[in-house]
Formats: structure tokens, sequence, C-alpha cells
């Protein structure tokens, strides 16, 4: 397995995975209907295991999804082994989606899943340039943490900050209130205490968020969550995103230049397995 080689599995409705596709008129490319989860396997183990297991199950229960049938993350670990990757770090994506067809309303809340298998790529140690976007919100819903398949907001941020040759889009709520990056959570620094965007902003509940909350709880750091205005992050000293392939420092964001230096506690989350 090389950098260009990406993997498909689909579970067929015996339980076992094939590189055969399932029908691509399901409901998640229809509606995107569902959930998925991006893990990072080491050692032939999914690292946070219990956290994507847990975030999972919490948002199959809040779309209805019946996850009684879901694949175990030992399963899953077990048939990306049988593909002798045990040696390689790798980026998973787990998708389930709610089953059968229907219009809107779903005919039934059976599930269907998928894997993509990739090599791994941490995160990049700088983003050197970020800016906060005024053009594309999130919305609040009731499902705004959790990791749905319709992400359309932070493909439309995505597509700007790519036409703006940028590193980083910082995106507020529909309310004015930071809510995450483009595909991280965000946290800075100010005087010693850490902050960072509560799920109230409709930002999502990601992993490596939740670790590095504990791990600065668990250090004596002070952490604060809560609704912030674009003034509040600017007099930052230092501003990360976060996702589960580890931590990146930004540069600057429009004119406001900030520390890079890593930080020990969070940097600490992702180190080993």
């Amino acid at each position: 397995m090389n950098d260009f080689d990406t993997i498909y599995l689909y579970k067929q409705g015996s339980g076992n995975w094939s590189s055969e596709p399932i029908e691509w008129h399901n409901r998640g490319f229809l509606f995107g209907d569902g959930l998925f989860e991006t893990m990072v396997l080491i050692h032939g183990k999914i690292r946070f295991n219990d956290q994507h297991s847990e975030r999972l199950s919490q948002g199959l229960d809040q779309l209805g999804i019946d996850r009684d049938k879901i694949s175990t993350l030992d399963q899953i670990e077990e048939k990306i082994n049988e593909l002798t990757f045990r040696s390689s770090i790798l980026r998973v994506r787990w998708n389930i989606f709610r089953s059968g067809m229907g219009k809107y309303a779903p005919e039934d809340n059976f599930s269907s899943e998928s894997l993509i298998i990739q090599t791994f790529q941490k995160a990049p140690a700088i983003k050197f340039n970020a800016y906060i976007s005024s053009a594309f919100r999130l919305p609040e819903t009731p499902w705004s943490h959790c990791k749905t398949l319709s992400a359309l907001p932070y493909v439309m941020a995505g597509q700007e900050r790519s036409s703006l040759d940028m590193d980083e889009v910082i995106l507020k709520n529909t309310k004015g209130f930071i809510s995450e990056a483009g595909a991280s959570n965000v946290f800075w620094v100010k005087n010693g205490i850490y902050y960072t965007p509560s799920l109230s902003c409709s930002c999502i509940a990601g992993i490596g968020r939740n670790r590095v909350i504990q791990r600065l709880k668990d250090t004596g750091k002070m952490i604060i969550e809560g609704e912030f205005q674009e003034s509040e992050l600017l007099v930052a000293e230092k501003v990360i995103t976060t996702n589960v392939t580890g931590a990146s420092y930004i540069f600057k964001i429009g004119e406001v230049k900030f520390d890079t230096t890593p930080d020990p506690w969070i940097e600490s989350v992702f180190e080993g397995t």
C-alpha cells in the first residue's frame, strides 16, 4: 500500500465485507442520511476507539438509525488486519447510513456501512494563513455536533478557502459565534487560559477536542467552553486546531499573528498509540 492507494470496502447483506459496491442510489448518496467516523489505525488498533464508538452510538440514536447490527471496532480492526497492513498507520473512514429507499421519509431505519482505507497523513504542524469566513455559517440543529454525511457547509467553505489560497478557514455559526475550523475544532490560549467554542456553537463533538479538553483538566489547566465573538479569538496568544490526525498551530488570521510554539499539553494527546 503506498500514498496513492485507497481501498473501499462495503458491508454486504450477509455481513461480509467486499470490494464490490453496494447500490449507489442509497440514502447516504441521495440525502446525506447518515454519519461517519474518521479514525487512525496504529499497529492494527483504532486509536481512541472507545470515544469513536460512543460518539457514533450517540449520533445514530440522534438520527434514529438502528445500531443493533452495526459492526464493532474489533471487527473492523480484524478485517483491515486481514489485508496485512498491521505495520502501517492508516486513516480509516467508517460510513454508516440509513438503508432502504423512500423519499424524505425513510422506509426503515436499518443501517448500511462502508470503509475507506488510506495511508495516514499527520496534521500539518503550522497553518500559515487563515481567515474567518463571512460567506458561510454553520446552522444550529439538534444534530450539528454529529459528523453527518450532510457536509455541504464544509464543502463550500473548503472551496472558498482553496480559491483564496489559504491554509485554514475559521467558521462562525448562524448566531455569529466562533464555531470551528474547516475540518477541525479550534482552541486558543490567552494568559494561560484555554478557550474553545461549546457544542452550542454548532461545532462537531470532535474526538481530538474531547481528548484535549480532558488532558487539560487532568493537568490542572483552565479550559473554558463558551460562546465567543471573533474579537475574543483575535486577541489570543496562540490558536490551535485539532482533529483526530493531530494538532496544528495557526500563524496568522488576517493580519493578526500568533505564537506557533508547540503546546506540550495538547501535543501529548496525540503521542504514541
